[in-house]
């Protein structure tokens, strides 16, 4: 009998104890929600690309907190310097989502919402992950186009504190999503330039974990995260004539160096007092082009921290040696001549090679090597000229 009544005690408090655990985990799936905001791009250059942030609902304190890790101080002392370099710390902030979804709402660049389907023990151990990161300097990091970005910082804390996994990319590599951005935004020659200086390292396919660097590479990915997403909303700022986005890459860098390499050539074939004055002028303002661009470049592989701009062999035919052949354009011997000649030999070991090499050439990088050539091709003619007229 003693035994029955014990059992039946032990039972009871079984139910009980149960049933309050259940109470709490559903009190606590109510006090914590998150969610992943993804913003459209903006009109400023570094917005084009779009952002991403997460939210955070407390119902029991009543707080709505949006956590930010593209945040930045444009004040900061040597800021485009420190851009360049990759040194340039970001840090987490924390906002109350009415001022954020305000701040989007205003610059009319659409937020979708995807609530995520976290279990008690995960939004516990992120929450705090979070919190972690706003102390002190745990709050800075050095920003990476590729790796280390607003978006990353976010999946990273997803896939870290949550049992999920992303599933496989389609993606092929982070190049082409980084420079697309901006042609399909309407800024194509800022894509062009983005093109030029990234280098070999983001020709790499990413892996499953790297692959949502972006925003909206992000947000798809989470979306085929089966169980993962709850819900989405999308915040609805424009009007559908205002959110057209053609998703086509933009002609124009195409056809105005096609136009202006048929111009060069034109030039360089028809003799007359015109085109040759013409031509003078445009080969210095490519030597010049060239030596400048070539120097930004070499800085971004070589000494900046934007590992993405690594190993890069546009430096093949666009490098600071210009400089050299720029000041030997004005002085009659045969240097000119020689120093082209080495030149012309690494544009044509590139062009020889670039079907082996671990880096992408689009057709409009071959555009611009196609006027490089033409324009060493027209130094060397300069060197024999000025041994001639000796």
């Amino acid at each position: 009998m003693m035994k029955k009544i014990i059992f039946l005690c032990f039972f009871i408090g079984s139910i009980v104890f149960f049933s309050t655990t259940i109470k709490a985990q559903s009190n606590d799936s109510a006090r914590l929600q998150f969610s992943i905001l993804t913003c459209e791009a903006g009109e400023d250059i570094y917005t084009v690309w779009g952002h991403t942030a997460i939210r955070v609902i407390d119902s029991t304190h009543q707080t709505d907190y949006v956590f930010n890790y593209g945040t930045f101080d444009f004040d900061e002392p040597f800021f485009i310097t420190k851009f360049v370099k990759g040194s340039l710390k970001y840090f987490i902030s924390v906002n109350n989502f009415s001022d954020f979804y305000n701040l989007y709402q205003a610059e009319k660049r659409n937020i979708k919402e995807q609530v995520i389907n976290l279990s008690i023990t995960e939004k516990a151990k992120w929450y705090e992950a979070l919190k972690v990161n706003l102390v002190d300097s745990n709050r800075y990091y050095l920003y990476n186009f590729i790796t280390d970005n607003c978006t990353t910082r976010v999946k990273d804390g997803l896939f870290k504190n949550t049992h999920y996994q992303p599933n496989p990319t389609t993606t092929l590599s982070f190049r082409e999503k980084v420079v697309a951005a901006p042609y399909q935004k309407g800024i194509p020659w800022i894509g062009l330039g983005i093109d030029l200086l990234l280098g070999a390292y983001s020709d790499q396919k990413p892996l499953e974990m790297h692959a949502g660097f972006l925003p909206d590479l992000l947000f798809d990915q989470l979306a085929q995260v089966k169980k993962l997403v709850r819900s989405t909303h999308v915040y609805q700022f424009t009007t559908a004539s205002e959110n057209v986005n053609t998703n086509t890459k933009s002609k124009v860098p195409f056809f105005t160096l096609l136009g202006f390499l048929a111009l060069y050539l034109i030039l360089t074939i028809v003799k007359n007092r015109f085109t040759i004055i013409a031509s003078k002028i445009v080969d210095i303002a490519l030597l010049l082009t060239f030596t400048i661009g070539g120097s930004l470049m070499f800085y971004m592989c070589h000494i900046s921290l934007h590992t993405a701009c690594y190993q890069n062999f546009n430096l093949m035919w666009m490098h600071p040696l210009y400089l050299i052949a720029l000041i030997t354009y004005f002085i009659k011997n045969q240097w000119i001549g020689s120093i082209a000649k080495v030149f012309l030999g690494a544009i044509i070991g590139l062009l020889l090679a670039c079907f082996w090499l671990p880096q992408h050439f689009s057709i409009e990088i071959f555009l611009l090597i196609a006027i490089a050539l033409i324009l060493n091709y027209r130094l060397i003619l300069k060197g024999q000229n000025n041994i001639a007229t000796k």
